[in-house]
C-alpha cells in the first residue's frame, strides 16, 4: 500500500506535533503520574483523623478511638492498618494487625504507603497517627489508556494528521505547477509546432508549450493548474466521450489519431489530431499524461470538401445508373403490360436455349393469343381492350413460377419461356392459365361482366426437334392455329414434326 507524497508530508508532521507535547510534558511535568497528588491526599486524611484524636486523647476516649480505626480499616480498600501511638513508641490502638503492616521510619516522614501525623495535647507532643496504605502503586497517565493525557495526545495526532493533510492539498493547489519543470525543457517544447499539454493525475495543467497557447489564444500562464477537460472539447467521428487522455490515464495505453475540435474567440472552432501518452511511476501508478495536439483544421477542411465533390460525383453517377436503367427498361419493357417486349424476349429466349443445349435440359415455349379479340374492340372499344390485354398480362404473370418469362409477341398474342421444364408440366401450367383467363380477365372492366373472354394455347419443347429458337416459337406458333382451328379455348402440344396432338 502506497501513501501520496502529501498524506507522508501529513503524516510526518502529525508526529513532529506529538513530539513537541511530549517534550512539553518532560519539561513541565504535564505528565504526572499522580504520586504526589494521592500522597497529599492521603496526608490530609490522616491530618484530619489526628485532629479528631487529639480531642479523644484531651478526654481520654479510647474506645472512640479504636472504633474510629476500626471503621476505617473495614471501609476504605486502600488502608491496610492503622494505629495510634504514644511518644514513648508504645502502641495504644491498632486496626488490621498493625504492628505486622507497619515499617519504622523517621518520625515526621512519610511515604505513599507509610504515613504518620503527629498528635499534641496541651502543646505538648503526645504520640502520632499511622496508617498503613495498600502497596499497589497507581497507574501513570501512559499505563491508562482512557487517561486525559492519552486522550488528548491521540487527538492531537488525528486531527494535526487531517488538518496538516488538507491544508497542504489546498495550499498546493496554489502554487505554480510549472515550477517543478526545468526551463531546459519548457524551452524544448517551446520549439515544436505541435501543441504539447502535461498534465498530473488530476488531469491539470503543469506544462503547455507556446504552440497550444497561440492556437487558443490563451497565455500559457493562464493554463497552469486549469483541468484540460473543462476547455470545451467536442469529439468529432465518434460516440466516445472520455477524452485521449482520460483513456490513457485509465488503461495505461497510448491514445493515437483521436480528433477533438474546440471552439475558440466565440465561432473559430478548430480541429486537431490529439495523441496521448500515460506518465507511469516506477510501480507502474499513473501519475499523468502527456498530450500533443495538431491543428488540422485546414486539412479536415480540404477532406470535406473531397467527401462531399466525391459524394456528388457518386450521386450522379448514381443518377446516370438509374437513368441507364430506367432507358434498359424502356428498350426492354412493353409499355402497355410491363411484359418483355419481342426483341427482349427473344434476347432471352436465345440465351435461354443455348444454355439448355449446354446442360442437356428441356426448354418448352408458349405461344397464346386471346380469341375472338377483334370483337371486344369493335364491341366496346379499343381501351376497353387495352384493359383485357393488361389484364391478361396480369394473370399471366401471377400463375408463373420464378423462372418463367413471360413477353408480348404482338396485339393481343404473347410468349411465355418456360426453361428446365417438361412438355407434361407445361401443359399443366397452361391448362391452368387458361382457366384463369376465362373466370378472372372479364373482371378488369363492368362492360364485360356478362362476356366470355378465352384465350387458346400453343407448346412446344426443345425436345421436340427444334434446332433454333425461331424454329421453336414456329413450332408453339402452329401448335397456337390448331387449337384456334380446334374450336379455340384450348390448349395444344407439338409432339413431332409430323403430328400434333390436341388438348381442351
Amino acid at each position: 500500500m502506497t501513501f501520496s507524497p502529501i498524506a507522508r508530508m501529513s503524516f510526518s508532521m502529525a508526529l513532529l506535533t506529538l513530539s513537541i507535547l511530549l517534550t512539553g510534558d518532560l519539561f513541565f511535568g504535564v505528565n504526572n503520574d499522580g504520586r504526589q497528588d494521592d500522597l497529599k491526599v492521603r496526608q490530609r486524611v490522616i491530618e484530619s483523623l489526628a485532629v479528631q484524636f487529639s480531642s479523644l486523647i484531651a478526654v481520654n476516649d479510647m474506645e472512640t478511638i479504636r472504633l474510629t480505626l476500626r471503621n476505617l480499616v473495614l471501609r476504605e480498600q486502600d488502608v491496610v492498618s492503622a494505629a495510634l501511638r504514644n511518644a514513648d513508641g508504645r502502641v495504644r490502638a491498632e486496626a488490621g494487625n498493625h504492628r505486622q503492616q507497619w515499617q519504622d521510619i523517621p518520625f515526621g516522614k512519610s511515604t505513599l504507603t507509610h504515613t504518620q501525623v503527629s498528635i499534641f495535647k496541651n502543646k505538648q507532643r503526645w504520640g502520632s497517627v499511622e496508617i498503613r496504605f495498600a502497596d499497589a502503586i497507581p497507574k501513570t497517565h501512559w499505563e491508562d489508556i482512557t487517561s486525559p493525557f492519552v486522550l488528548l495526545a491521540g487527538y492531537m495526532f488525528l486531527a494535526g494528521f487531517l488538518g496538516y493533510l488538507f491544508f497542504l492539498r489546498r495550499t498546493l493547489k496554489h502554487l505554480d505547477p510549472g515550477a517543478v519543470i526545468p526551463d531546459r525543457v519548457k524551452t524544448a517544447m517551446d520549439v515544436l509546432t505541435e501543441g504539447v499539454i502535461l498534465i498530473d493525475e488530476k488531469e491539470q495543467v503543469v506544462l503547455a508549450n507556446t504552440a497550444f497557447s497561440d492556437k487558443l489564444g490563451i497565455a500559457s500562464e493562464d493554463l497552469l493548474g486549469k483541468k484540460l477537460s473543462v476547455l470545451g472539447w467536442t469529439s468529432v467521428g465518434t460516440e466516445q466521450t472520455d477524452y485521449p487522455w482520460q483513456i490513457a490515464m485509465t488503461s495505461g495505453e497510448s491514445q493515437v489519431g483521436m480528433l477533438l475540435q474546440l471552439t475558440i474567440k466565440g465561432d473559430d472552432q478548430r480541429t486537431f489530431m490529439v495523441n496521448s501518452s500515460p506518465i507511469l511511476s516506477e510501480k507502474g501508478r499513473s501519475q499523468g499524461a502527456l498530450a500533443t495536439f495538431d491543428d488540422v483544421t485546414e486539412l479536415e477542411e480540404k477532406n470535406r470538401q473531397l467527401r462531399d465533390m466525391v459524394g456528388d460525383l457518386k450521386l450522379s453517377r448514381d443518377e446516370v445508373s438509374r437513368r441507364n436503367q430506367e432507358l434498359q427498361l424502356l428498350a426492354e419493357r412493353d409499355a402497355l403490360t410491363d411484359c418483355l417486349n419481342r426483341r427482349a424476349f427473344f434476347e432471352r429466349a436465345e440465351a435461354e436455349f443455348t444454355l439448355a443445349e449446354d446442360d442437356s435440359n428441356e426448354l418448352c415455349i408458349v405461344m397464346l393469343d386471346i380469341d375472338h379479340f377483334k370483337l371486344i374492340n369493335d364491341n366496346y372499344g379499343h381501351g376497353v381492350g387495352d384493359e383485357v390485354i393488361k389484364n391478361l398480362a396480369k394473370v399471366l404473370r401471377a400463375g408463373l413460377r420464378g423462372n418463367e418469362v413471360v413477353g408480348r409477341y404482338g396485339g393481343e398474342e404473347f410468349c411465355i419461356l418456360m426453361p428446365n421444364t417438361g412438355i407434361d408440366l407445361a401443359t399443366t401450367i397452361c391448362e391452368r392459365l387458361r382457366q384463369h383467363i376465362e373466370t378472372e380477365v372479364r373482371q378488369c372492366h363492368s362492360a364485360l361482366e356478362r362476356t366470355t373472354i378465352t384465350a387458346s394455347f400453343g407448346i412446344s419443347s426443345s425436345t421436340c426437334g427444334a434446332n433454333s429458337t425461331g424454329k421453336l416459337v414456329d413450332q408453339a406458333d402452329q401448335a397456337l392455329y390448331i387449337s384456334k382451328d380446334s374450336g379455340r379455348n384450348r390448349v395444344t402440344c407439338w409432339d413431332q414434326p409430323e403430328r400434333l396432338e390436341s388438348t381442351g
